[in-house]
């Protein structure tokens, strides 16, 4: 048993790891939908302000679709250390 309780051991610090970047995009993506949505779109600045205001929409998606993908990691791990008990 030696081998499957090392196993054990991986599939737990994995289910640690994908829990914990999917708290922290969570996190980083409530600052953004906050940051968004004070953000006066109305405001005249220029090419880089506006690449930067899309860039900041398009990082919301991207932090959405991580959490998803980490939240189902998460499942994954766990369902495989629930198997091995």
């Amino acid at each position: 048993m030696p081998a499957q309780n090392d196993l054990k051991k991986n599939y737990k610090m994995l289910l640690d790891w994908y829990g914990y970047r999917a708290r922290e995009n969570a996190g980083s993506l409530k600052k953004l939908q906050k940051l968004l949505a004070v953000l006066n779109r109305d405001v005249e600045g220029g090419k880089v302000y506006d690449k930067d205001i899309d860039d900041l929409e398009s990082l919301k998606f991207i932090y959405e679709t991580g959490i998803r993908n980490f939240e189902s990691q998460v499942e994954k791990y766990q369902a495989l250390l629930d198997e091995l008990s």
